[in-house]
């Protein structure tokens, strides 16, 4: 059979038909886009995220000990300021929880969540006692490539910690990078692999996380939820009643903050 050529009409619509498969493939593209936004808003309602409450009170620690060294006298909380804390947590009735136990919480309870940045080695030597002498919990973040570092904890610590019952162990990343400053993939690593090394050291899932610096923004926080961490803490003070798991509050402890202070932040 002989090849015809096509008319003038057919030449039209053959001109015609790669910007008309371009349209539709683009159009397909942006209503996959939108279906996968809307299935991602749909999927963290579900997920309940408001865990936090009012009657939650997060507790931002970094070191107790009566000396000091560097530059950052401020986060030296002296150990009799953070014995008389805990009698008064204990006096107004709290009872305190982990930083990933927030959703196990009644509406309405009263609960304190005490937290420790960094992994210092005074949370083994000054804050473990204390927890054993009052009976309370606390979470301590943890940035893995410090571990055993001068000052810092050990894994042999952190096990003995943990076996009491009392201390559970959350990330703080791998090398306490600003999340926020990072490349993508480095900072998906900085969570994945942080979050490994302390599951592979505990035996336990790891889901919860203190941003270094209290740094993220919204790639941050769904890097982070992509990761499997659940409760995500900042630096930020509470201002409002409630908060995405995502993004939850925390209130400084500081050295030389008097009992006034303290007790303002129990009742606020």
């Amino acid at each position: 059979m002989t090849k015809t050529q096509p008319n003038k009409t057919q030449e039209k619509h053959l001109k015609k038909s790669p910007a008309l498969a371009r349209a539709i493939i683009i159009s397909v593209f942006l209503l996959c886009i939108a279906a996968g936004l809307l299935l991602f808003f749909l999927h963290r309602e579900e997920k309940n995220t408001y865990s936090y409450s009012p009657e939650t009170k997060i507790l931002l620690y970094h070191l107790v000990r009566d000396e000091t060294y560097g530059d950052y006298e401020y986060l030296f909380v002296k150990e009799a300021d953070f014995e008389n804390q805990l009698r008064e947590i204990q006096r107004m009735g709290y009872q305190t929880v982990f930083a990933d136990g927030l959703s196990e919480l009644e509406q309405g309870e009263k609960a304190i969540v005490l937290t420790f940045d960094d992994g210092y080695s005074d949370c083994y030597e000054t804050v473990f006692p204390l927890l054993k002498k009052y009976g309370m919990k606390a979470t301590f973040f943890i940035s893995t490539a410090l571990l055993g570092q001068e000052n810092h904890l050990t894994k042999e610590q952190i096990l003995e910690m943990q076996a009491s019952g009392l201390c559970r162990f959350g990330s703080h990343t791998v090398n306490h990078i600003r999340l926020d400053e990072a490349l993508t993939d480095e900072a998906e690593r900085e969570l994945e692999e942080s979050k490994k090394e302390l599951e592979a050291l505990i035996g336990e899932k790891v889901t919860s996380l203190a941003y270094p610096n209290g740094a993220y923004n919204d790639l941050v926080e769904l890097l982070a939820e992509k990761c499997g961490y659940l409760y995500c803490y900042t630096t930020n003070p509470p201002t409002e009643p409630y908060y995405e798991n995502t993004a939850l509050p925390r209130s400084y402890v500081v050295r030389d903050m008097t009992a006034e202070e303290f007790s303002a932040i129990l009742e606020s």
